[in-house]
This record gives C-alpha cells, structure tokens and sequence, in this order.
C-alpha cells in the first residue's frame, strides 16, 4: 500500500529486482494502476507486478472485501501511505491525514488480523510512520502536527500494534526523519530545493522516537525492505535518519535489530 509514493516506489523496485536468491511475487495497490505500472515497471520487474486499481479514502473507497482480496495470499504486507502535513491538493478527495493515516491503515491491519485468525498465511506487517508521533508536545513537532497529522500516524501505529497481537503476526513501525532524495513526490522543502542528503546510504536507528534529522528515501526504503526480509526484525518500533557513513551489511541490519530486542 502506498507504492507510488517516494519510499514505496523505491521498496517496491528493490523486492521486484533480485535480491540474492529471492524471488518475490508482489502486488502493488494503488488509485491508477497505469500510473503504477508507469512509475514501478521495468526491464527487470516488469510482468512481475500484480497491480491492483482501489481507493482508501473517499466516496469510491474500496470495501472490505475488495481489500481484503488485494491481500489475499500475501505472507508480507508494507504500508508507506501518507499524505502532506497541511492542507494541499493532496488533500483533495478526502485523502486527510486522518482518512489515510489512521482511518485507511487501522482499516488495513484489522483486516489483515481477522484473514489471519482464518488461516491467511500472512506473518508480517511493516508500516512507515515518522519521528516525532511521541513528541507531539516539541518543537519542531507541535508545529508540524497543527493539523493532526502526527496524531493520526501515531493511532494508525496502535492500530497496527493491536492487529498484530490479535492476528498473531509480527510487525515493525519504521520512523524516519525528514525525507529527503528522490523520487521526489511531496509538496515540500526537500522537494522544492532538491534537497539529496549524504553522499552514503548509512544510517542512525534507535529505538523508539528519539532522532531528529534528515533520512534519505533509498536508505529508508532499505530498512523497510530488511524489516520484511530480517529475522531478528520481530515487533519492533524505531526511528531512523541519514548519517555519512557506509550503508549497512544484512548482517549489520541483524545486529541492529538485536540490541533494540533487549
């Protein structure tokens, strides 16, 4: 969910290419599917995408059963929706940070739990969030959720948390810091000035909402991707930013996740 956006098109291109002896069947849901195909398809992942054409929020909204068969047989799920923190265009047909941000990804894992309580095959959930949801009450937070934006991230996390515990998957809530880097897709600073980050893909996690900073999207899109692919990623909450050194190794990423487990 949310495979056109900045981070999703990237996680999306990383599973669809090849990643060592994986090979992934994937389905991306979005409300155009020839834009998908347009942004997501290529030489190497194109004929290797399902895409399917629905809508989280509005009038036209996809019901229950239509989401729920966009996720049937997946074993993986990844929610990187969103929408701009002050009123924009993107908030035409609805889409609020409360219709999508909450309201579409509460609606998304409580599905998701009830498939899996009848036998879904699905065991883990990654959604993208962002730092900030615990220090609504800071600066440069307070300003930023005048809107609710943090707030509605923050219930679409509690969602997320109490669908797993029901549906008896695993989940992992990636917090990123300001994104910045292509592709560039939301109305804002990073955007306007093109603003790249470091020269590496290393990165700075904690656990928890402790960081402030900028996070690169190819570098957040990887920690989605390891989220998903790592077994020591179980139920995990962390935040993320950009630092300049060397990106991490899977092995790394282990160890990373093993020491916010303890």
């Amino acid at each position: 969910f949310g495979a056109t956006g900045g981070i999703g098109q990237l996680v999306t291109k990383k599973l669809s290419n090849a990643r060592s002896d994986k090979n992934y069947k994937l389905t991306v849901v979005a409300r155009e599917a020839s834009r998908a195909r347009e942004l997501l398809e290529d030489n190497e992942s194109g004929g290797k995408l399902n895409v399917v054409e629905l809508n989280l929020v509005g009038e036209d909204k996809a019901g229950d059963e239509e989401l729920m068969e966009a996720m049937s047989g997946a074993t993986g799920i990844v929610i990187s929706v969103g929408t701009t923190a002050f009123p924009t265009k993107r908030w035409s047909g609805g889409n609020t940070p409360q219709a999508i941000d909450q309201e579409a990804v509460s609606r998304i894992a409580k599905l998701a739990s009830s498939m899996n309580q009848n036998n879904f095959s699905f065991r883990r959930m990654v959604l993208l969030t962002s730092v900030g949801v615990e220090r609504t009450k800071e600066m440069p937070f307070l300003f930023l959720n005048l809107c609710g934006v943090l707030d509605a991230k923050r219930a679409g996390e509690d969602a997320v948390k109490a669908a797993a515990a029901e549906g008896n998957f695993s989940y992992s809530i990636v917090r990123p810091g300001r994104l910045v880097g292509g592709p560039y897709t939301n109305l804002d600073l990073a955007n306007l000035f093109q603003i790249e980050g470091g020269a590496e893909n290393g990165v700075t996690v904690a656990p928890g909402d402790d960081l402030l900073g900028d996070c690169k999207r190819d570098a957040c899109a990887e920690a989605v991707v390891q989220c998903l692919e790592n077994e020591a990623c179980v139920d995990l909450e962390f935040s993320i930013v950009s630092n300049e050194e060397k990106a991490l190794t899977v092995e790394e990423w282990a160890e990373v996740f093993g020491r916010m487990k303890r």
